[in-house]
């Protein structure tokens, strides 16, 4: 209950305040930002909008690469909070309403077969190891011209889609630094 008057106070200040816009994702980041314990509640909390060019490097949510451990995606945005596709169950991320910065290299277009139609892919993969991260269904051109907010046409496809389990929100987490602590952990016994 404490948390959801601090909440409703900072709305206020946001309200009051005239030089700054709010929205719908500023409000989800907030409330994420609060939940989470991300932010300090004494200080107060600077939403941007979805259109500001520039972001502090706190407010970048970094993703790793889930096998080699490289940085692969940043986002305003965490993408927990972001729906999955029913199809494949990955993450569909719209570039047009987020800040995203990806760290990837382009694999190629693939053709999949899906339920009732073929779709294509234009595959995002890991600059390090060059394992499959991402995909989307318009050219590559096309889809870096929509993140960049300089789309000539309005595309109804402008998703990024990020597969279950190929990035991780912490480094340790990747599976070549957990091998590698396991591989130390064995040395250590053996040294015994």
């Amino acid at each position: 209950m404490q948390d959801e008057d601090k909440i409703i106070e900072k709305l206020k200040e946001l309200d009051q305040s005239k030089d700054q816009k709010v929205t719908l994702a500023s409000l989800k980041t907030l409330k994420s930002a609060i939940y989470n314990r991300d932010v300090d509640l004494e200080t107060k909390v600077k939403l941007r909008t979805l259109n500001e060019p520039t972001f502090k490097s706190e407010d970048i949510k970094i993703y790793f690469c889930a096998v080699c451990g490289k940085k692969v995606i940043g986002s305003n945005i965490g993408l927990d909070s972001f729906p999955n596709r029913k199809s494949d169950n990955s993450i569909a991320i719209n570039m047009k309403q987020i800040f995203l910065k990806l760290y990837l290299k382009q694999e190629g277009m693939k053709i999949i077969k899906r339920q009732h139609q073929m779709e294509k892919q234009f595959r995002w993969c890991c600059e390090e190891c060059g394992v499959h991260i991402a995909y989307q269904c318009i050219p590559y051109e096309e889809g870096q011209q929509i993140m960049q907010g300089i789309a000539i046409k309005e595309s109804n496809k402008p998703y990024l889609y990020v597969l279950n389990d190929a990035v991780v929100i912490n480094q340790q987490f990747s599976k070549l630094h957990s091998e590698v602590e396991k591989l130390k952990e064995q040395m250590e016994y053996d040294q015994k």
